[in-house]
């Protein structure tokens, strides 16, 4: 027994212990998780939001009961970072709610109601600085969750421990604890946290805090507005920003041809930015825009010097996603987008009607009909019954078709685009990879694509002072091949020579013209769009291996190693297709033999390197702050290209090139530049209040001869911070306010790689009666060639007001470019060698931004953002070849003009005091309708109001214009096939007695560029409902819109016409002025069957408007509760529906005012479904 009491006694003391080791351990893992670290994104969001961002970083479950605590109140908090426990408490202030960690679990309860006895009441009032209240503030007495806030007069009552320690807190101040032990008042003054109003942006080679810029620096975040159905982030980027203007010219998938300006046109060369992506040059159509995490726009010499040679446009940095904080986070984005053309402009697809309108116009001169009667009665009589068959066999809508062309060339489509992310960062290493799939099928047959994007940016920190890193992505796309694919062919006899009488295709054969008395030679666009197949290949790497050192403290050193690779490989073959003629039963044209088909491929490699070394110096002496940077830059560029095609298959199906007979060409070449740079730049803030910053750019490139290479490029900048000035302290409406100014000097060398050489090339020589190949000088050198060069000033004020709800800035700048790189026109007694490129012409820009926002909450549930902006921008060129000089001579005897000799171009043209490629046009006569003086005698001031010969008044007023010795070009002579009712006549504005003759060209004040640019971002947010929507546009330009087959009264003889002018056109016959087709009232030009009508030339006439303003994108989303995705182990789960590019309002007739073309591949409406999914 004593044994066994001693066993059972040592056994119950070892349970004791076991149950007390317990005890401990399970003491200490409560301790380990409460005192966990972990980090919120922000000081002020909801309960939801922090909850979801703890769960992430704890990996336990957050718990509560709805009916006890409201996650979606919004909360302040005076910390981001700290401890479990303290991030808990700080978040649970003032709900009346408390927490328990159990196991892996954080649950939320609420919180006792403490014993009266040892509790009192806590009275006071909260200010600023200034002595004003604080509406809002936070008081939670430490250590629970019970709180309060102020009111409208900054007062308080809470009922606390005998002992507490209050909380006090609120948005944009530091907090501050004081214990009420023995106090029943307490008033405090809360002191504004000037970090809490700061943001970095990115600048040249750096980072900056907002506040403290001096620069003009405006950003894109693009995490608000990444749920846009867009495969291109220039589409986001639009109308996004002030001074950025971005037009885009095609809706071909692969090429939709954005252009880019910042702050106008500054050069005759080329005037887009610089554009780099994660610090390498990058075509922004290969970054996909869900890797995206914001953009800067360096708009000012300030801020763009640092890059020197590339800077005079302006500079863009596009910075993609890097890992954050918190565990692994998997993201799904997808996005089905139906695809329709923006707008077409028709022809007419009625072909008994065509035939009609043909005949008109040649009635119209005076000349017999072109179709005859009987072939008009045979199709209306197939009209009539079209689904009868006609004697070849084929129902009559085929053999005798009525086309609607452009139904045939556009299609509306589905596009797809899905991107998988992985975010992640622990201790030491962060990483973000993506991969995304791109289906765009385009709207055009065959013009489509498929693209595989890759990315991955991954650092880790080997010690406390040195990370090293790579951001390496790439894209590989392979792209449809057809004659399709090009704009050509929209601006080509392929769409203008189609006609209605051609059916597209049928049972496998591709229709022929079916009109016996028509154009043979008209088009099937169809079979034009299956000439060539084959395949387009492009593959893309882009690297970036860095490493950062942290030494002396104050030091760091930025190594990056950039590389990039671009590779093309097109290959196509001629088909071979014939074209059927459905009423004949019969081909009209075989299909090729294969010994005439072409084959043909193509390859080009292009690779970019660029070295750069970087050192940071940064420290603080009391208030003074200085920060230095110097660095060290080279690049590389190459191009290599080889082009070869053969012909004559010996099988069709069988296209490589050793299946080809016989060689038809092969060429090859290749081309490189470098530039080398070194640069610096310093910063100095005294008391945070005034700034200044000095950079310095010292370039050389290989464009230029050895004794020209190099170019300095300096700026200087200051900011005063005016809300830091005690004396301005008073004034509470300001939260922020910042006069900027800067200065600086950009260079340019944007030319081709050897213009300060003599190019040669092959040429034939005349020796005797035959030619023997030799090479000659094809371009003239000029070894004096060196930068362009361009001088910016800037002076600019930020401002924010009611604590930053409305926030906003505006720029005023100067920006001068001198030493323009241009070719100016040379005598043909030269040769026919290209002109040199000389330093000779001055381009100046002057112009202002504007951009103000508002963001606010309206209740609990209900929050907005409103955010607007505008640009304006005067380009002129200050310096040419000289200043226009026209006018008559001293006795009135001879007018004459130096225009040829002054300027460059026709329509448009560079010269001194104007815009670049302003419009130079003569005018539309212009009169008063009165015809003639009160005398009898013809006033010249009386014509036709708008212009046009109307009606018998108006000819009698021409004739006897004419009769009194005026004239009117083109046609100098009245008579139905020249000058005659319905054309147009044009102003004389030299008064040589000519109207419209060359001399009468007047410059029409505006271009084919915008002067003005605005946008307008709108989003809203109901409780999990989410709304925005984007609008831009642009102003002040004009589109020179005529072209045959699109909106011209010339109808030619196998061309269409196009619906507008077929619906609506003048028509007056004086011999029968009763006919039904009488229309006196159209601006349209009578239908005339010639190519030069009066009405044709070029004049004002044909000059529209080209101002817009379009709805870019209206997207709704919702979120499913969190409390319901969690239950499928989703974190977020978020649906939408998406339009893009919705409609446009403009007073422009034809396809698309931003494309700013005639006609073109439309750009593309699209109607979107999407989802985003995080795990």
């Amino acid at each position: 027994m004593k044994i066994y009491l001693i066993k059972n006694g040592l056994r119950i003391n070892y349970s004791y212990k076991l149950f007390f080791l317990f005890v401990i351990f399970f003491f200490f893992q409560i301790q380990t998780t409460q005192a966990q670290q972990v980090s919120l994104s922000n000081t002020r969001l909801t309960l939801k939001t922090a909850f979801i961002e703890i769960e992430k970083q704890t990996e336990m479950s957050v718990d509560y009961n709805r009916e006890i605590i409201d996650v979606n109140k919004t909360v302040s908090v005076s910390r981001k970072e700290g401890s479990l426990s303290e991030i808990m408490i700080a978040l649970l202030q003032g709900t009346g709610c408390t927490y328990v960690v159990r196991e892996n679990h954080i649950v939320i309860s609420q919180a006792p109601i403490a014993a009266h006895q040892n509790r009192k009441s806590v009275a006071g009032a909260i200010i600023d600085e200034m002595g004003d209240p604080i509406i809002g503030a936070n008081i939670v007495e430490k250590g629970t969750t019970n709180g309060t806030v102020t009111d409208i007069d900054g007062n308080f009552t809470l009922s606390v421990d005998n002992n507490a320690v209050l909380l006090f807190s609120y948005i944009g101040y530091l907090p501050q604890e004081i214990a009420v032990t023995g106090k029943n008042i307490v008033n405090v003054i809360l002191q504004e946290d000037t970090k809490a109003l700061e943001e970095i942006v990115v600048v040249g080679y750096s980072t900056q805090k907002k506040v403290n810029l001096t620069g003009s620096v405006s950003t894109v975040n693009f995490e608000e507005i990444s749920s846009r159905p867009v495969t291109d982030a220039s589409q986001i980027l639009n109308s996004a920003s002030p001074g950025l203007q971005i037009m885009q010219s095609s809706g071909e998938p692969n090429a939709e041809s954005f252009s880019y300006n910042i702050r106008g046109v500054g050069t005759l060369n080329s005037s887009g930015p610089l554009i780099l992506v994660d610090g390498m040059e990058q075509n922004v159509s290969m970054v996909n825009p869900s890797d995206i995490a914001n953009v800067s726009i360096l708009k000012d010499a300030a801020s763009c010097a640092i890059y020197g040679n590339r800077g005079a446009n302006g500079v863009i940095l596009i910075t993609t996603k890097n890992g954050t904080d918190g565990k692994i986070s998997i993201n799904y984005d997808g996005t089905f987008s139906y695809n329709e053309p923006f707008k077409i402009i028709h022809t007419i697809s009625d072909y008994v009607r065509y035939m009609q309108l043909m005949n008109e116009s040649a009635a119209n001169l005076g000349n017999s009909r072109i179709f005859s009667q009987s072939s008009i009665d045979a199709w209306e009589a197939a009209n009539a019954d079209p689904n009868g068959i006609a004697a070849s066999g084929y129902p009559n809508y085929v053999a005798y078709p009525n086309t609607d062309w452009w139904k045939e060339i556009y299609t509306k489509q589905w596009m797809q685009k899905h991107t998988v992310s992985i975010d992640g960062k622990d201790t030491r290493t962060g990483y973000s990879m993506s991969f995304s799939f791109i289906d765009n099928p385009g709207v055009v047959k065959k013009t489509g694509y498929s693209r595989y994007m890759g990315r991955v940016n991954l650092y880790s920190d080997v010690t406390s002072w040195l990370r090293v890193g790579t951001r390496t992505w790439g894209n590989v796309t392979d792209r449809d091949v057809s004659s399709s694919g090009q704009n050509d062919f929209f601006n080509t006899i392929n769409t203008q020579k189609m006609l209605p009488c051609t059916y597209p295709f049928y049972e496998g054969k591709y229709g022929a013209p079916e009109g016996p008395e028509d154009d043979p030679q008209s088009h099937n666009p169809l079979w034009d769009m299956a000439l060539v197949d084959g395949h387009d290949k492009y593959s893309q790497l882009y690297t970036d291996w860095y490493a950062q050192a942290k030494f002396l403290k104050y030091f760091t050193y930025n190594f990056d190693f950039y590389y990039s690779d671009l590779r093309r490989e097109k290959k196509t073959v001629d088909t071979s297709n014939g074209k059927y003629s459905f009423s004949k039963g019969a081909y009209s044209t075989g299909a090729a033999a294969p010994s005439t088909l072409y084959t043909y491929m193509y390859y080009t490699r292009e690779n970019t390197s660029k070295l750069n070394h970087l050192i940071n110096y940064n420290q603080t002496f009391g208030v003074h702050d200085v920060s230095a940077m110097i660095g060290y830059e080279e690049q590389k560029y190459q191009y290599r290209i080889s082009d070869m095609s053969k012909r004559g298959l010996t099988d069709a199906s069988i296209n490589d090139l050793d299946a080809a007979t016989t060689p038809y060409w092969t060429t090859g070449r290749g081309t490189e530049h470098a530039a080398r740079s070194m640069f610096g730049r310093a910063n100095y803030a005294y008391k945070q209040k005034y700034l200044f910053e000095f950079n310095l750019r010292y370039d050389g490139s290989s464009r230029f001869s050895p004794d020209y290479r190099w170019g300095t490029f300096p700026s200087l900048s200051a900011g005063w911070r005016i809300t830091e000035e005690p004396w301005f302290k008073p004034i509470r409406l300001f939260t922020n306010l910042k006069l900027r100014a800067s200065w600086g000097k950009l260079g340019n060398n944007a030319i081709d790689n050897y213009e300060w050489q003599s190019v040669y090339s092959a040429a034939n020589y005349s020796t005797g009666q035959s030619l023997t190949s030799g090479i000659a000088i094809t371009a003239i050198a000029n070894t004096a060639l060196t930068w362009e060069e361009t001088a910016v000033t800037n002076v600019g004020l930020d401002y924010g007001f009611f604590n930053n709800k409305l926030i906003g800035n505006i720029d005023v700048y100067n920006k001068l470019t001198t030493g323009i790189l241009y070719r100016p026109d040379m005598y043909m007694a030269m040769g026919n060698a290209t002109a040199p490129r000389e330093n000779i012409a001055e381009v100046t820009n002057r112009g202002v931004e504007f951009e103000l926002g508002w963001r606010d909450n309206i209740g609990k549930d209900f929050s907005y953002n409103i955010k607007g902006q505008f640009s304006f921008n005067k380009n002129f060129v200050s310096k040419y070849k000289g200043k226009l000089e026209r006018g008559w001579n001293a006795d009135h005897t001879e007018y004459s003009s130096n225009i040829g000799d002054v300027s460059t171009g026709g329509t448009t043209r560079v010269i001194e005091g104007r815009q670049i490629d302003e419009f130079y046009l003569p005018n539309v006569y212009k009169g008063n309708g009165t015809y003639f003086n009160g005398d009898g005698s013809v006033n010249i001031n009386g014509g036709p109001v708008d212009g046009m010969i109307r009606n018998e008044n108006d000819m009698e007023w021409l004739k006897a214009m004419r009769a009194a010795g005026y004239s009117f070009q083109p046609y100098n002579s009245i008579a139905k096939n020249a000058l005659w009712y319905g054309e147009y006549i044009y102003a004389d504005t030299n008064g040589d007695k000519i109207y419209g003759n060359s001399y009468d060209s007047e410059f029409q004040g505006t271009s084919g560029t915008p002067k003005y640019n605005f946008g307008l971002y709108a989003s809203a947010n109901w409780k999990d409902f989410d709304f925005s929507m984007n609008w831009g546009g642009a102003a002040g330009f004009s589109i020179y819109y005529y072209d045959r087959s699109r909106n011209s009264s010339e109808t030619t003889y196998g061309y269409a016409i196009p619906d507008n002018i077929a619906n609506n056109h003048y028509f007056y016959d004086p011999e029968n002025p009763s006919d039904p087709r009488t229309n006196l009232t159209s601006k349209q030009p009578r239908l005339v069957n010639v190519s030069g009508a009066q009405s044709a030339a070029n004049s004002s006439l044909h000059l529209e408007k080209g101002d817009f303003i379009k709805l870019r994108n209206l997207t709704l989303g919702y979120t499913l509760p969190w409390a319901v995705s969690r239950k499928f182990y989703v974190e977020k789960l978020r649906v939408y529906a998406s339009g893009e590019n919705l409609f446009a309002i403009t007073g422009f007739s034809g396809q698309d005012p931003e494309m700013r073309r005639n006609v073109g591949y439309s750009t593309m409406r699209q109607y979107a479904l999407g989802i985003n999914i995080t795990f």
